[in-house]
């Protein structure tokens, strides 16, 4: 009874409290109603006088004109910028090109072409919007699917603003802030500098600000300062401060040029750049996939002569920032393609110029492809970068740019500090071989070059062992200033060739001998090389041979074959009517002067790559044989440094750097001889370039052992880094301070052991990697029935006998070997407890079999009584490692360890 007492008191004070608030509503609802009816007239009003624009000329009122393809008006007390946009100004493409024109030196590099991209304005409403045309998917305007493609793939907003003035009485121009299209993080240095390093970096815009703008009938050029700040301080040596960076870019619109030129369709066989995108203006084609060379627009002034300068020349200016010194070999670089245009009837289809000292325009202006000279405290690199029309892949921009500290790089040999090694053998940050770097994720990296970078490094160990080579001081001296001549004009003649559109030929260096090299009269008439787009490493003959020219001198045959298909003259009125004569010049594709394999093909030393002859920093027709020739001069650099360098007076940091560089001999090695190991030869023929030639074919087992037997013998044997009495108490690195403090952070006594292991455990890395058993595997089937087979038994035995041939004796096992063969006990214990999808189950049982007969044979050797303390000890060791990973798991693929 009290329960539905209470129930009915709370259901009428429930009701009562309905009506009440539905009452309060309602006189709530009005009275807003009315508030805000009151309040939208005055908002009008005040939005009306707000959006009533000023008109055009008030706004201009004594402010600087700029005028070009767009106009801009300089308020130049408080450095502020208006821009014109014309009535027909919307809709047109414009192309815009931005160059990173000066940088922090720390992190990023100056000069670097960020990107170039398609655009137009687009008004909606008081909004104008900078939108990225999408040129990826086409069709002809006439074509029905032309709707379809239109609704299906949109264009970009990159970024807009709002209308700031009337329009121009006479023009109909509107006036708008430009301060919102080009003051902006566009390049992501934020989003970069926090994705990795945390450094807490974000744009500052409000000490961000116009530099210069300059206008041009066909271009304008606009630079902009970029601040970026943070509260936490950035480890950088080139920043006095390190909570503030600042960085230039260079925006480049240009109207798209208006010319008689006709794109060029692509040939797989034949590596250009190239201008890609998917028609779809007629389904019944093979592929929606239209593929442009990327090149320029050369055109006979004379069409009837046999040889004819162009109607305009490819003209790159030597800016002069470049040293004096230096310039010959620039000019030297520039004009190094010219003979490959002669063969296609151009004469001085290159022309180098000096920049005046005196010179009123901007090297960054698209108007000028400049040489540019930069400086990159510690940067050692040269690269090539272009840009080209989106539609139709005529290059119309291009710079080469090189850091001064490439050239120092080479005569300073080697960083004077000792790199940190750990005990396992890797180096803190270091890259493993299918690994890439976070900021290269989906990104499109084909156009990456590092040749400057790395050629400074084989500069700095030619440098060295020419040093130590040449008994006769001015023949020493004239040999090293030759070489640095010959070195900058090479490095910069293959930056050249890629703004002429042409990639990587990493197979080029497969086609010599090294004797046919070392024959001047030989390469004089051929190269040293077939391509100077491969990364050629100089040409060091060494004891026994005559030293022919250090680098090509002249275009090698590939190139000539390249120029050939991108710029010859053909009788044609489509890309489609040029196919047959195309066809003619990359069906010669079979010949071994032309062999092509690039970036995707070496994937760096990826394991990815399965071709032992496309390689970086090789030459010759056999990359093993040159490996091998580099270890001996490499032996030689260490056995002369001490009485080379050693002089009274001198320091001994030169010597550290000459020790230095003889190491890339064996990483080179490390490297090279795996690859055979389980290797494939690629080509890119076409049927009937060469009958009865497949696109794979298998290495012989012959080589991939004669392979194994030189990582046995010259990286794995037990005296290979035997070093000159004394030399390892000599090696002094560098006690100067630096910007980097680096005295403070690395230790002054050479690791040699982690060095050495590190240099071992790259090629044990490749050698047991997933992807190089996977095609042993596969590769017994690629082989003729009656042929010599290497098999995946053959890899594991042949390795297993090259590390522990110790423990049959059984004999001592020297510092060098027991860390070696812990080294390789950990791949093969790593492989027997790997999952089913990580490795072939024959991969297993392989590793089962070596951990079987290792236990064994160690543990009758740790029994001997012939063997010193530190051998027993290791052998015991290794008898300890193998029984925990037998009780680790009693089934394969098990991915947990069970004590």
């Amino acid at each position: 009874m009290q329960l539905r007492r209470i129930f009915e008191i709370t259901l009428v004070a429930i009701t009562l409290l309905a009506f009440v608030g539905n009452v309060d509503a309602k006189r709530r609802v009005r009275t807003f109603g009315d508030k805000e009816k009151s309040s939208e007239t005055t908002k009008n009003k005040k939005d009306t006088k707000k959006t009533d624009e000023k008109p055009f000329a008030e706004m201009i009122k004594d402010k600087v004109a700029i005028e070009g393809l767009f106009t801009f008006y300089h308020d130049t007390i408080d450095n502020s910028y208006l821009m014109a946009v014309k009535p027909e100004q919307f809709g047109p493409i414009y192309l815009l090109g931005l160059t990173r024109s000066a940088s922090e030196g720390a992190y990023f590099d100056n000069g670097t072409m960020s990107s170039t991209f398609p655009f137009f304005f687009k008004r909606v409403g008081k909004k104008i919007m900078l939108m990225e045309k999408n040129l990826r998917f086409r069709a002809d305007e006439s074509s029905p699917l032309k709707r379809a493609l239109d609704r299906a793939v949109s264009d970009h907003l990159r970024s807009s603003t709002t209308v700031a003035s009337k329009p121009d009485d006479s023009t109909g121009a509107i006036l708008v802030k430009p301060a919102e299209f080009f003051l902006k993080d566009i390049t992501n240095i934020g989003y970069y500098m926090n994705r990795g390093l945390k450094t807490g970096l974000s744009f500052d815009k409000g000490n961000s600000y116009f530099e210069t703008v300059k206008g041009f009938p066909e271009n304008t050029e606009i630079d902009v300062r970029l601040h970026f700040k943070t509260s936490k301080p950035i480890s950088a040596s080139t920043m006095q401060n390190p909570y503030s960076m600042f960085h230039v870019y260079h925006y480049s619109l240009s109207s798209l040029p208006e010319t008689d030129y006709m794109p060029r369709l692509a040939d797989d066989r034949i590596g250009h750049f190239q201008t890609i995108y998917q028609d779809y203006t007629n389904l019944d084609e093979e592929t929606p996939y239209v593929r442009y060379v990327e090149r320029w627009h050369l055109k006979k002034k004379d069409p009837t002569a046999a040889l004819s300068e162009p109607v305009e020349p490819i003209v790159f200016w030597v800016e002069n920032t470049v040293p004096e010194e230096y310039r010959p070999a620039v000019v030297d670089a520039i004009e190094f393609w010219n003979p490959a245009f002669e063969k296609i009837g151009f004469k001085n289809a290159l022309v180098a110029k000096q920049m005046p000292d005196t010179a009123d325009w901007d090297p960054a202006d698209t108007r000028y492809n400049v040489v540019r000279w930069m400086i990159i405290p510690g940067g050692s690199y040269a690269v090539g970068p272009s840009r080209a029309n989106p539609f139709t892949g005529q290059i119309y921009d291009a710079d080469i740019r090189f850091s001064s500290d490439w050239v120092r790089y080479m005569y300073n040999r080697m960083e004077y500090f000792i790199d940190p090694v750990s005990f396992d053998g890797s180096t803190p940050g270091e890259t493993g071989f299918d690994e890439v770097a976070p900021e290269l994720e989906g990104i499109n990296n084909y156009r990456m070059c590092n040749y400057g970078a790395e050629a400074a490094k084989e500069a700095a160990f030619a440098s060295a062992y020419l040093s130590v080579a040449t008994d006769d001081l001015a023949d020493k001296d004239e040999a090293i200033k030759k070489y640095v001549r010959t070195y900058i004009t090479e490095i910069l003649a293959h930056e050249v060739g890629h703004t002429l559109g042409l990639r990587h030929n990493f197979k080029a260096s497969s086609v010599y001998t090294l004797d046919q090299i070392n024959d001047t009269e030989f390469a004089r008439e051929h190269g040293t090389i077939c391509s100077i787009m491969d990364y050629g490493p100089p040409n060091i003959a060494g004891p026994g041979r005559v030293q022919g020219d250090f680098y090509s001198t002249i275009p090698g045959a590939y190139d000539d074959w390249m120029v050939e298909y991108a710029y010859s003259e053909f009788d044609a009125a489509t890309p489609k009517e040029e196919l047959p004569m195309l066809a003619v010049i990359a069906g010669k594709a079979a010949k071994p002067e032309l062999a092509y394999g690039t970036d995707e093909d070496a994937f760096g030393w990826s394991t990815r790559s399965v071709d032992p002859y496309c390689n970086l920093h090789d030459a010759g027709n056999d990359p093993l044989g040159f490996a091998l020739h580099r270890i001996s001069l490499t032996r030689e650099l260490w056995h002369n440094s001490i009485p080379t360098f050693e002089k009274p007076g001198a320091r001994y940091q030169k010597l550290y750097g000459a020790f230095l560089a003889g190491w890339r001999s064996y990483g080179e090695l490390a490297l090279i001889a795996p690859k055979y190991v389980g290797g494939i030869t690629r080509n890119n023929l076409h049927v009937g370039d060469a009958p009865g030639k497949p696109p794979f074919e298998v290495v012989p087992a012959s080589d991939q052992r004669r392979a194994v037997a030189a990582l046995r013998d010259h990286l794995f044997a037990a005296n290979v880094f035997d070093l000159p009495d004394g030399l390892l108490n000599k090696l002094q690195p560098e006690r100067f301070p630096d910007f980097a403090f680096s005295v403070y952070g690395r230790s002054v006594d050479y690791p040699f052991h982690q060095r050495v292991l590190a240099a071992q455990n790259t090629a044990l890395a490749r050698l047991y990697s997933s992807a190089v058993i996977g095609r042993l595997l596969n590769n017994v089937d690629r082989f003729g029935a009656d042929e010599d087979k290497y098999t995946m038994h053959d890899m594991f035995t042949e390795v297993r006998r090259a590390i522990w041939s110790e423990v049959t004796g059984p004999a001592n096992v020297n510092s060098f070997r027991r860390q070696l063969q812990l080294a390789h006990l950990t791949r093969i214990i790593g492989i027997y407890l790997s999952l089913p999808s990580q490795y072939p189950s024959d991969a297993r049982t392989l590793a089962a079999n070596d951990l079987d007969i290792l236990s064994r044979a160690a543990r009758s050797a740790a029994g001997a009584g012939n063997l010193n303390a530190m051998s027993r000890a290791h052998y015991k060791e290794v008898v300890r490692q193998i029984e925990a990973a037998s009780n680790a798991s009693h089934y394969y693929g098990s991915s947990v360890i069970r004590r």
